[in-house]
């Protein structure tokens, strides 16, 4: 049986769940990029399902929470009390998207992308995705898997931006930490805000991914 193969996105569809919760959480305004940023959130929690669906049987309980927060820095950089996520032990992993190699190098980067997962559940969490077995004894190899995830995450986030017309960004290879990044993490200039994304397995959050957009960001 031939497959069909579905769009990365519904654009039309998509575009007026854009235009009905702007309205609702007072983004209508593209002065300020919060609708084009909340627009790239969304495609966000969209990729994150999509992975999720390809690589297992794993059902989210709800639909994602997505909220809207302001950054704290350092030093131009984003703090991260990762623990705050789960109140427990927590792995987190965290890539960077700019325009070219060279923007790259620099950390010029439009967009940051950070997973944080229990370190508890975490080795359960990537054997539901047929990961191999990793050993929860071992930070490291915790520290791999997350990044894998993250990656996969970013790959596809990468699709759903092509299908709404942005360029297709150059990526870093992920970073992967526990509880804390010491000096915080690179972020876009200028950026004061991020958003969250929940995710609920079984009644409890068990995932959330943050992406922090420069106010530059334009398709």
């Amino acid at each position: 049986m031939q497959k069909v193969h579905k769009p990365a996105l519904d654009i039309n569809e998509f575009r007026e769940i854009v235009s009905r919760e702007s309205s609702r959480l007072h983004l209508p305004s593209r002065a300020n990029n919060s609708e084009e940023a909340f627009t790239l959130a969304l495609a966000l929690s969209i990729a994150v399902k999509k992975v999720f669906y390809a690589k297992s049987k794993l059902k989210f309980s709800d639909e994602p929470v997505l909220e809207r927060k302001p950054i704290v820095k350092y030093e131009d950089r984003m703090r991260v009390n990762a623990m705050q996520k789960f109140n427990d032990a927590t792995v987190f992993s965290t890539v960077g998207f700019a325009v070219n190699e060279q923007a790259l190098k620099k950390q010029q980067y439009m967009l940051t992308l950070v997973l944080f997962l229990s370190k508890e559940f975490l080795a359960d969490f990537l054997y539901l995705l047929q990961y191999p077995y990793i050993d929860f004894d071992d930070d490291l190899e915790l520290q791999d898997g997350c990044g894998t995830l993250v990656n996969l995450i970013a790959g596809q986030y990468k699709k759903e931006m092509a299908a709404l017309k942005y360029k297709d960004f150059a990526m870093t290879h992920f970073d992967s930490y526990i509880n804390s990044a010491a000096g915080g993490l690179v972020i876009p200039k200028g950026a004061t805000h991020k958003y969250e994304i929940s995710f609920d397995y079984e009644k409890i959050k068990r995932l959330v991914v943050e992406v922090v957009i420069s106010p530059k960001m334009h398709k």
